[in-house]
């Protein structure tokens, strides 16, 4: 029986859903067809969405994922880990569950002080720090880079970028390998990011992209890693969840 994690169910390690679903491969399946669902009618709700505001990440975590979890739009209530293949089998130092809130507004404050338009020269690095800082907050028990992704795509609409989404949606995996690269505090490797980002900002008044770092066109490596073959590891509960929740995670 799991008796850390609320939201694993008692007898199998698979997150609680609606549909009582306990096998892992048909709940990935049901979740990704309930996700092109709910991107059908997003745009109505995105005319209501101030994307400067910590409730926006809230609505479209809740609008992509209330058909299959009670806790759809609520931050986690535990803190996390997961073994990471680009960090050795370490993780990503995601926020302590109870700063969740506090550590949102502080990137929503330093999002709405960036100039988002093609006369910053420094676009692409801003919009990539971006989605970094969002992403490394995790704010949900599942559908971090889902919710996150989506999020930065109409956060581009509503900013008037024009925005290349299917390119990350082609490239998932090099994408999530990217943002922990991004996440790793003084460690960060930011370049991986940045080269896909700068790509999918699609605009004439770019410079291509430079990096003495730079991957060959495809995105098909992070590193010594072929992404191509990646197989995303489950979350577990972060031993300090019950000990010191208090402490930095």
């Amino acid at each position: 029986m799991n008796l850390m994690d609320p939201y694993l169910y008692d007898d199998v390690p698979i997150v609680r859903n609606l549909l009582g679903i306990k096998n892992e491969e048909e709940l990935i399946i049901v979740e990704a067809q309930i996700l092109i669902a709910s991107l059908l009618d997003i745009d109505s709700l995105l005319r209501e969405v101030d994307f400067f505001d910590i409730s926006s990440i809230q609505k479209i975590h809740y609008h992509l994922f209330s058909m299959i979890y009670d806790w759809a739009g609520d931050f986690r209530k535990v803190n996390i880990q997961k073994g990471e293949r680009v960090l050795a089998g370490m993780s990503v130092q995601y926020s302590d569950y109870k700063n969740i809130p506090k550590d949102l507004i502080a990137v929503y404050e330093w999002a709405a002080d960036v100039k988002w338009n093609h006369r910053n020269p420094d676009l692409a690095a801003d919009f990539s720090q971006f989605m970094a800082k969002l992403w490394k907050i995790h704010p949900y028990r599942e559908g971090n880079t889902r919710t996150v992704s989506i999020y930065m795509k109409f956060f581009a609409q509503s900013q008037g970028l024009d925005f290349n989404d299917q390119l990350l949606s082609q490239n998932v995996s090099y994408l999530r390998d990217a943002l922990v690269m991004a996440s790793i505090g003084e460690y960060s490797e930011t370049h991986y990011l940045e080269k896909i980002i700068h790509e999918a900002l699609a605009s004439n008044n770019q410079q291509p992209f430079q990096s003495e770092k730079s991957e060959p066109a495809k995105y098909t490596s992070i590193g010594e890693y072929d992404v191509a073959d990646y197989q995303e590891m489950p979350f577990s509960i972060h031993k300090k969840t019950n000990k010191m929740p208090d402490a930095e995670d």
